[in-house]
């Protein structure tokens, strides 16, 4: 008969267990190598460089397909399905459209339109290294393809999650016929898969919201149909987070200033806005919240239900947005008043006592750590050590001549490259670095920026 004996139970156990553990290690251990084969080739791409081959191949008849249509003051793009192939992978029913706001303007008549790829919108099985969206920039106004990279740097330095950024070597097909368009910044998507990643899993359904054309933050409504002008991308279910949201644009709109200073540190991640600002102060990145406003996303995230911002869509930083005014002043900006119109947060923001003192404390930490002449000229040196031989293999003489007069400029720092007058990327960087630490240092005032209707 058998009896029970407790030395020979815990073997058994042990042998059990690590059985089972095993077992579990086995059933867990290809999702696990997918995740870092997934991470390890996105840091090839956006951290070591490496230069994606895209090929697009479209017909005629879809290229034509891509022709936007006109939604209220916006452009409706449409998807066509593409032969997608990258680095020699292909995806024969990939969706691309064009994108873009100035960008898809400024490239009218041209075959090299700003593009967006969605590999699985047509097969839903498709997918590169974890990753279904990837944006093409022409990088507008930026002939080194440079300051979209180096911006969301600055800005992940800052405290911000970041959409990864590197460059892809694009080529056209229509019809079989082959054209060369070049180099591409290639600018990962902001969904809901990027809140995991950047953020935690606790807060992949957040709320994300893109704002276009909304001159500044309004309370519509506690209701997802009241707030359709913020663009809410992921999360227009969340019927508690919207009012929330809310909530808080009523509070920034219509709150006493008793109930604002009490209220907004626990609605908003005021550490987080103030590296935001601090980031957009030293790259004049007027084109986003603090000019337009547009060119950024807002998440309520569903992890502790503070308000976020993200940046986005960076090709005009570095003061190539200037609102009509000389580059110089784009470069003396003060830094005491980031942003330029009517902003009511950040107006109420300013007027306590602890913000302008945290977000001094960011623009400091910035310009002493990061924002300076040798970590960012060591990174270009990166980018250009990383172009030039696509560019010298495509055999493009002329947009690396470009590409180089992006970066130093012209006899007095201007690019010459472009039609707008702009400080190149290099002497921007020297006169804003000067400036900054001058008015920090109470040696010098800055210029403050006024609307125009001239870019």
């Amino acid at each position: 008969m058998y009896r029970w004996n407790p030395v020979v139970a815990v073997l058994v156990g042990a042998v059990l267990s690590a059985s089972l553990v095993a077992q579990d290690d086995r059933n867990s251990a290809p999702a696990a190598d997918t995740t870092v084969a997934n991470d390890a080739f996105w840091a090839k791409v956006f951290t070591d460089h490496h230069v994606l081959e895209i090929e697009l191949a479209v017909t005629r008849e879809q290229f034509e397909g891509l022709q936007p249509t006109r939604e209220g003051r916006n452009n409706n793009y449409p998807y066509v399905k593409a032969r997608v192939t990258i680095d020699g992978k292909p995806f024969a029913a990939a969706g691309l459209r064009f994108k873009g706001n100035s960008s898809f303007r400024a490239s009218e008549g041209t075959s090299k339109r700003p593009f967006k790829i969605d590999l699985n919108r047509f097969d839903k099985s498709q997918q590169l290294h974890g990753r279904t969206k990837l944006n093409l920039s022409t990088a507008f106004l930026d002939p080194a393809f440079m300051k979209e990279k180096l911006g969301y740097e600055i800005y992940r330095a800052a405290g911000m999650a970041t959409a990864g950024a590197g460059w892809a070597n694009v080529t056209l097909r229509i019809d079989g016929e082959k054209q060369l368009l070049g180099i591409y910044v290639l600018l990962e998507q902001v969904d809901k898969q990027f809140l995991a990643r950047k953020l935690g899993k606790a807060s992949k359904d957040s709320l994300l919201m893109k704002p276009e054309g909304l001159s500044d933050w309004q309370y519509f409504g506690d209701k997802a149909e009241d707030n359709a002008r913020y663009n809410i991308k992921v999360g227009e279910k969340n019927a508690e987070q919207i009012r929330q949201f809310a909530q808080l644009m009523k509070l920034i709109e219509s709150g006493t200033d008793d109930e604002f200073e009490q209220q907004i540190a626990s609605r908003m991640d005021l550490q987080q806005l103030a590296g935001y600002l601090a980031a957009t102060s030293l790259l004049a990145n007027i084109d986003s919240y603090i000019g337009m406003p547009h060119n950024y996303y807002l998440v309520l995230d569903k992890a502790d239900n503070l308000l976020r911002m993200l940046p986005w869509d960076l090709n005009e930083t570095f003061g190539a947005f200037t609102m009509g005014q000389d580059p110089e002043d784009l470069a003396n900006w003060d830094i005491d008043r980031p942003w330029v119109g009517k902003r009511r947060l950040l107006e109420r923001l300013f007027a306590t006592k602890s913000f302008p003192r945290l977000y001094r404390a960011a623009l400091q930490k910035l310009v002493e750590q990061e924002f300076t002449e040798a970590k960012l000229f060591a990174r270009l040196q990166a980018y250009e050590d990383a172009l030039t031989p696509v560019l010298q293999a495509n055999k493009q003489a002329a947009e690396l001549a470009d590409l180089r007069m992006g970066l130093d400029g012209d006899i007095a720092g201007r690019n010459a490259a472009v039609r707008r007058p702009v400080l190149a990327i290099k002497p921007f960087i020297r006169k804003r670095i000067a400036s900054v630490k001058a008015q920090l240092a109470g040696e010098s005032e800055g210029k403050e920026l006024r609307r125009s209707r001239r870019r």
